[in-house]
């Protein structure tokens, strides 16, 4: 229609509705592509929302499991702690043997932090959501990123290196009788809190006197060596999560999700 009147327009050289037409014509294409740039623009927006969510519930379940980790080594130490000062001082009655063995479990474990940044890195790598993040906001992000990775990366190096092999102290430790009757039985004491370990399994008894134990190096170092890196784990998760509960706190987002499970 619009054309047919700009044809029958120019052929009466009607200038004024040639004018007018051709206005409503670019009116018309301006509308049309603004109104799609609009619409992209909330899509995206409502994609770069619908991301920034779901990385928030990611460092929080982070958080979640920095916490978590801290409680159960700062529960652990002081057995291995006691098992320390009995082997320092060479007991060798009944009691301290028994403290000693019952700090086979947590030296034989020590898991690093499982931490997970898919959702968090993923926001950050999109270019499409640059526009959606000012410069505060994305520098905070990146440090999280950063400080995430590291920190899960680190604390599994150091618990792979820390633990107590049973194979380089076998002189002084074997396994002795079943634990449990089966799978099931270690799938219940578990749940109930015991430490997933070896001694699940079989646990380790000594198998030489303890005025030999407490003199031989190698027992000892594995006891010295899983104190000083599950004080250092803790240290770095104490560190850890005040830097993120600040980073959550600036982003304004709380520090834990409305449907945080605790462990």
């Amino acid at each position: 229609m619009i054309l047919q009147r700009l044809t029958t327009a120019f052929r009466k050289q009607d200038w004024f509705t040639v004018v007018i037409e051709t206005l409503i014509v670019v009116l018309g294409v301006f509308l049309g592509v603004q109104i799609g740039n609009w619409n992209q623009s909330g899509q995206q927006q409502r994609l770069f929302d619908e991301s920034f969510d779901r990385a928030i519930v990611e460092i929080q379940s982070n958080l979640a499991e920095i916490e978590a980790a801290r409680e159960t080594v700062a529960a652990r130490i002081p057995i291995v702690q006691l098992a320390i000062e009995d082997l320092r001082a060479c007991r060798t009655d009944d009691a301290a043997k028994a403290r000693i063995e019952a700090a086979f479990a947590p030296i034989g474990t020590l898991s690093g932090f499982n931490l997970d940044t898919k959702a968090l890195d993923q926001l950050i790598n999109n270019d499409g959501f640059l526009p959606y993040q000012a410069p505060g906001m994305r520098k905070r992000l990146m440090a999280l990123s950063t400080r995430l990775n590291l920190l899960h990366d680190n604390s599994r190096r150091m618990g792979e290196t820390s633990i107590l092999k049973y194979k380089d102290v076998s002189h002084i430790v074997q396994p002795g009788p079943l634990t449990f009757e089966g799978p099931d039985q270690i799938v219940e004491a578990i749940r109930g809190g015991a430490i997933a370990s070896e001694e699940m399994v079989r646990k380790r008894e000594l198998v030489v006197p303890l005025e030999i134990a407490c003199r031989d190096e190698a027992f000892l170092d594995g006891f010295y060596t899983w104190e000083d890196t599950a004080h250092y784990r803790w240290v770095m998760g104490t560190f850890a999560a005040e830097a993120i509960r600040n980073d959550l706190e600036a982003l304004g987002m709380p520090a834990s999700g409305p449907e945080a499970v605790t462990p």
